[in-house]
């Protein structure tokens, strides 16, 4: 009863928020905006009886918006809800807001500064070496780039992986880009429950034509810590991308894996592969796909990849055939 109560009260703010939005955007000329994206496919696996319905990316709908404080200074506020299109469900019972929830100052000479709950630097940025956007769903290479690592090791199981690529309690930093470098940090001002430390994180990226950077380090609340190394050059109409990432797990196994991939742009649509694969369990995965745009808001994608697992002799193939519509 408690649960469901929970849920009537989530939707009811929901519809509060999106209810409110247009008077406030009036009021602030058009700074404050809904958006939001809709993803979702039919999916058939060779270790599965039957197809189902299911997301090739994360659904969400969002409110966001700044203020002009005057002297180049901007307030900013950003909430989000994550939810499964095919059954109407919040993505995360633990967590409505699932996305984020965070207020901050902005400056175009400094930088911003947010308080509350978001993505850590590493996960900020690391979609774009990975063909899928790091959704990791499907055809996905995304665990081949965080290989067993959470933010927040001490409360998943209660949170049921909520804080998975989230620091809630956090301070989030984001510097402005200079000559195509920018920095990201993040830090957790209280201690969870039964947590080790704080999560903390940093990333230093670069983004300058053809040539793109990333270095990302953080230590989760378990203290298990985390090395992300990643880069992408762009040729004519192909992107060729590539990552390394090392887990050191304080009561587990290191982990070690690498992502190879690749997007080739033809006529209106795009070819997207790779092969991701974990060195110490010997885990690994091939995907292909192609993603065809309707409009610019509205795409369709068919994807196929083949998962292997030595240790257990686990091996399937997978297909997607879906639709991604952004507001």
């Amino acid at each position: 009863m408690q649960h469901t109560n929970y849920n009537r009260t989530g939707r009811n703010v929901l519809l509060a928020c999106a209810l409110a939005v247009p008077a406030v955007s009036a009021q602030a000329e058009g700074n404050v905006k809904i958006y939001g994206l809709l993803d979702l496919g039919i999916v058939k696996r060779s270790n599965q009886d039957s197809a189902s319905l299911d997301r090739g990316a994360n659904n969400r709908i969002g409110f966001q918006g700044t203020e002009d404080l005057g002297n180049g200074l901007s307030a900013t506020f950003h909430l989000q809800a994550r939810f499964s299109p095919d059954t109407g469900a919040q993505e995360r019972a633990a967590v409505f807001w699932q996305g984020e929830t965070t207020v901050g100052l902005a400056s175009k000479s400094w930088g911003a500064v947010r308080l509350g709950r978001a993505l850590t630097p590493m996960w900020q940025k690391n979609w774009k070496f990975e063909p899928w956007g790091a959704s990791g769903f499907n055809a996905s290479l995304n665990s081949f780039q965080v290989p067993g690592f959470s933010a927040d090791g001490t409360n998943d199981a209660t949170m049921g992986f909520a804080n998975f690529a989230r620091s809630p309690n956090a301070v989030f930093y984001n510097s402005p880009t200079l000559n195509g470098f920018s920095l990201g940090v993040s830090g957790q001002v209280e201690k969870e429950a039964n947590a080790r430390g704080r999560h903390r994180g940093l990333s230093l990226n670069y983004d300058n034509g053809p040539v793109a950077l990333m270095l990302s380090g953080e230590q989760n609340t378990d203290r298990d810590r985390i090395g992300f190394v990643a880069a992408s050059y762009t040729l004519g109409a192909a992107r060729l991308m590539g990552s390394f990432t090392r887990v050191d797990n304080r009561e587990a196994d290191d982990q070690r894996s690498y992502v190879v991939a690749a997007t080739y742009e033809i006529g209106p649509g795009s070819v997207r592969g790779g092969f991701g694969r974990n060195v110490d369990t010997d885990v690994s995965r091939i995907s292909l796909g192609y993603l065809h745009p309707l409009s610019k808001r509205t795409k369709i994608y068919l994807d196929g990849w083949r998962h292997r697992t030595t240790v257990s002799a686990s091996t399937y193939n997978g297909v997607a055939l879906g639709i991604n519509h952004k507001f």
